[in-house]
């Protein structure tokens, strides 16, 4: 399990100040890429790796909505991994501690050359799996 504490912005927020479902994803990408780099994977290596991830959503779950200004802090766990796939689990909670959403998304890795789905090197999906 991986955590970062964030939080909501000003962008992140509609007319309501309830934080809208871009930001969900926006804060789940900025996680992974943080994630990446602390086990060694900055945005140049996998440039230089020909390779980087993309993900789809594929369950969003809402419990209670997160509000302007409001610090929350995100987990993500890695919960099913295959060769080219790797399905994450995203939490976010309120200072509280208290359950806010789970978004459980797909995270598979592309070729940049031939933009088509491969199998990482395993020295990327033990970063994964530890």
């Amino acid at each position: 399990m991986f955590r970062r504490t964030y939080k909501v912005k000003g962008e992140d927020v509609d007319d309501f100040m309830v934080m809208q479902d871009f930001a969900y994803h926006s804060y789940i990408s900025s996680i992974l890429h943080t994630f990446l780099f602390e086990n060694g994977y900055c945005k140049r290596k996998l440039k230089t790796l020909k390779m980087d991830w993309k993900q789809c959503s594929k369950e969003f779950v809402y419990i209670q909505h997160l509000m302007f200004t409001q610090r929350f802090f995100l987990n993500l766990e890695v919960f099913e991994a295959t060769n080219n796939t790797q399905n994450i689990r995203s939490r976010f909670f309120n200072s509280k501690n208290e359950l806010c959403a789970v978004v459980t998304t797909q995270l598979y890795w592309v070729n940049n050359n031939y933009k088509e789905v491969i199998i990482p090197p395993r020295r990327v999906l033990r970063s994964f799996v530890d």
